[in-house]
């Protein structure tokens, strides 16, 4: 793993990591201090303006379905409790840190809507909170964000064929870089001290086969990848995917045992969150 580790530094060579913005830093501290204060916490999100307004937009879309419309990042803290808004502002801080333009923006739009998918199908999985799902589905692909951010112009046909073929796209990574997008996101989470089960579904997201993932919650969260990321591909190509996507695809719901009635759900419901957004 280590050597992995270091062949992916080797990859992003001269090109910075994103810093955890100062008030994810605060808020992390507050949440996992002893006597934790939800006022404090809220106090905290509300000193950076751009952040708490995105958290807001978070809590009040169809992502995380509140019981009502939430007023204020006081009232979202109160709903959702001090952990899940943690992942929701540390989901919020990724969203902008590698720039709104080009290649970074198509992939990180691809990434908002595998989280949406991800949170929808974390009703189905016992385990794995809807913010979680939402946070792992943006962090999942933050190495292709890195890669792209890099150099757009070498990495843009390696993302492009990551959405009809999974597996393949990994190995053409390894051959140019030396490493991929899956152990360069594992460099990107550690830094943000996201939880040792998503860096490890991250770093598998692209294996062939659940089945041969020891652990259960990683096993789950890797085939919700997969299930996601299928879905958002058949929507952003039309009628055509290669059978590589479709094999990934049945591996992780052969995995989570969805049935069909609830995947087309999902999918209808990512039509019309993509064309709201």
């Amino acid at each position: 793993m280590e050597e992995k580790l270091r062949s992916a530094m080797l990859a992003i060579r001269g090109y910075k990591i994103p810093e955890i913005p100062h008030e994810v830093l605060l808020l992390e501290k507050e949440v996992k201090s002893k006597f934790c204060s939800s006022t404090k916490v809220a106090e905290i999100i509300e000193m950076n303006t751009t952040l708490s307004g995105e958290v807001m937009r978070i809590v009040n879309s169809p992502v995380i379905k509140t019981r009502g419309p939430v007023g204020s990042i006081r009232e979202a803290v109160s709903v959702m409790g001090t952990d899940n808004i943690y992942n929701l502002v540390v989901s919020a801080a990724l969203k902008n840190m590698f720039g709104t333009k080009g290649l970074v923006k198509d992939i990180m739009d691809n990434s908002v809507d595998i989280a949406f998918c991800m949170s929808d199908l974390a009703e189905w999985v016992q385990g794995v909170t809807r913010d979680e799902a939402y946070m792992l589905g943006l962090f999942h692909n933050s190495g292709a964000l890195m890669l792209a951010a890099k150099s757009e112009a070498t990495y843009e046909p390696f993302f492009r064929n990551s959405m009809s073929m999974p597996l393949s796209v990994v190995n053409k990574e390894q051959k140019t870089y030396g490493s991929d997008h899956a152990v360069v996101g594992v460099l990107i989470a550690k830094k943000w001290r996201l939880p040792i089960d998503m860096l490890s579904a991250i770093m598998l997201h692209h294996k062939a086969e659940c089945a041969q993932i020891k652990n259960d919650r990683v096993r789950a969260m890797v085939a919700m990848i997969k299930i996601a990321n299928a879905m958002v591909a058949e929507i952003s190509l039309g009628a055509y995917r290669g059978d590589e996507m479709r094999d990934y695809e049945k591996d992780g719901v052969d995995e989570l045992m969805i049935p069909e009635t609830v995947l087309k759900e999902i999918r209808t419901a990512l039509m019309s969150y993509t064309f709201k957004t």
